[in-house]
């Protein structure tokens, strides 16, 4: 019993650890869900999900960007290989090593930040 109010304690603390380093929305989110975790399932998918759109727009700025095809094609293979290493990162986070609400809120905020990285690449491509 203790063991399990431990864990509880420890993954609370781990949640609010996870939401500050993320958008208000998602804090809120996660603030609004406590420890129910259909909720933070919701959050963690709402976040990467607008993590997604804006590189979506950052990617499609960049290719049209490109100086010509050889160039796009380049940056479309990139962004396929790049796509196949997304679905493969933070999935540590899933697994039944993590309480089920630690690691959605986990899962979301290093998948974001993955997907953020990428995003500010693609920027940079369209800026110069």
């Amino acid at each position: 019993m203790i063991l399990r109010i431990l864990t509880f304690v420890f993954a609370l603390c781990a949640m609010a650890e996870a939401a500050r380093a993320d958008d208000a929305t998602f804090r809120a989110c996660v603030d609004k869900a406590g420890a129910d975790e259909t909720a933070l399932m919701r959050c963690s998918d709402e976040r990467v999900t607008r993590a997604n759109a804006a590189m979506d727009v950052a990617w499609k700025a960049a290719l049209v960007d490109m100086p010509g095809e050889a160039a796009k094609k380049a940056l479309a293979e990139e962004q396929a290989a790049w796509i196949a290493y997304r679905e493969k990162s933070c999935l540590g986070f899933l697994s039944s090593d993590f309480p089920r609400n630690v690691g959605a809120v986990s899962f979301a905020v290093c998948r974001a930040d993955v997907i953020a990285a990428r995003t500010k690449y693609l920027k940079y491509l369209s800026d110069n």
